[in-house]
């Protein structure tokens, strides 16, 4: 397995932290509770953005067709148009949240990896 440079400092897990105080360890899990509520509600608001753009992309495919599928028969080209360019921007945007996920996996994976470094690097001291 080839190995790369560090992407950063890798914390320690807290089982290995020595003992604080009481009101130091309140303090650090207050602190942990927040971070960890942080990335919960960033992670959701990011989820809810994206079913908010869906559902107005399909509301804009639902007004160029009737009940049935059929196209509307007294929509001008005019509103064709209109809708063709809004499509194609939400289609835009949507490309847009894709390539950034992308690119989160790509940091995840990173840090991924660089665990499983640490993590293999201390099973071999440990079976030393």
């Amino acid at each position: 397995m080839p190995t790369r440079d560090r992407l950063g400092n890798i914390s320690t897990p807290s089982d290995l932290l020595p003992e604080l105080p009481p009101h130091l360890q309140v303090l650090r899990d207050d602190l942990q509770r927040r971070v960890q509520a942080s990335r919960v509600r960033h992670y959701l608001d990011r989820e809810l953005s994206h079913l908010s753009g869906n559902r107005e992309i399909a509301a804009s495919v639902r007004l160029l067709f009737d009940g049935q599928g059929r196209p509307a028969e007294n929509l001008s080209l005019r509103e064709i148009v209109k809708f063709r360019r809004k499509i194609e921007t939400d289609i835009q945007w949507l490309e847009a949240v894709l390539i950034e996920l992308r690119s989160d996996l790509c940091v995840v994976r990173e840090l991924e990896d660089a665990a499983m470094d640490v993590a293999h690097v201390q099973r071999a001291e440990e079976d030393y």
